[in-house]
């Protein structure tokens, strides 16, 4: 009885940890950022989902119960070519998770709003805990690097 007590204490001690850290990081507005990063990037947002086109509830903080983490970016860009954009996501372990692509065609991109997820619940990323990174290209043109965070749910 003891033992299922403490160990009662410890999960709810360690659910309020990882609360204060949620409202610690969504406070430092760390999740969008005017970027600096690359001349064709306007904004980047760290999302859990999109509605008309838009981040929705921005954050930079993600539990493994949350559907997924959504990087979303406004550029300009003018292109006589077809290019791609790319989303590289790599884990706590600094390896490559996983790298998703969008293919656009030629032409004068103003102010173009798009965006690209991996899935959390349920998924191999709901069992890797920790600070994550989402780094965004157009073609080999490196545009931003965002950290995020992934806790496990109580």
């Amino acid at each position: 009885m003891l033992m299922l007590k403490k160990k009662s204490i410890f999960r709810i001690k360690l659910w309020l940890l990882s609360a204060l850290l949620l409202m610690i990081f969504s406070a430092a507005g760390m999740a969008q950022e005017a970027a600096k990063d690359s001349e064709y990037l306007q904004k980047i947002a760290l999302c859990k989902d999109i509605v008309e086109k838009n981040p929705l509830q921005e954050t930079n903080f993600f539990i493994s119960q949350d559907e997924k983490v959504v990087s979303w970016v406004r550029f300009s860009y003018d292109s006589p070519e077809n290019f791609v954009l790319r989303w590289e996501w790599i884990t706590p372990q600094g390896k490559l998770y996983h790298r998703g692509e969008v293919e656009m065609e030629a032409g004068s991109y103003n102010n173009y709003r798009t965006w690209y997820w991996i899935k959390i619940r349920d998924r191999y990323a709901s069992k890797l805990p920790g600070e994550w990174k989402v780094r965004v290209y157009i073609n080999d043109i490196f545009l931003a690097e965002r950290n995020f965070f992934i806790t496990r749910s109580f």
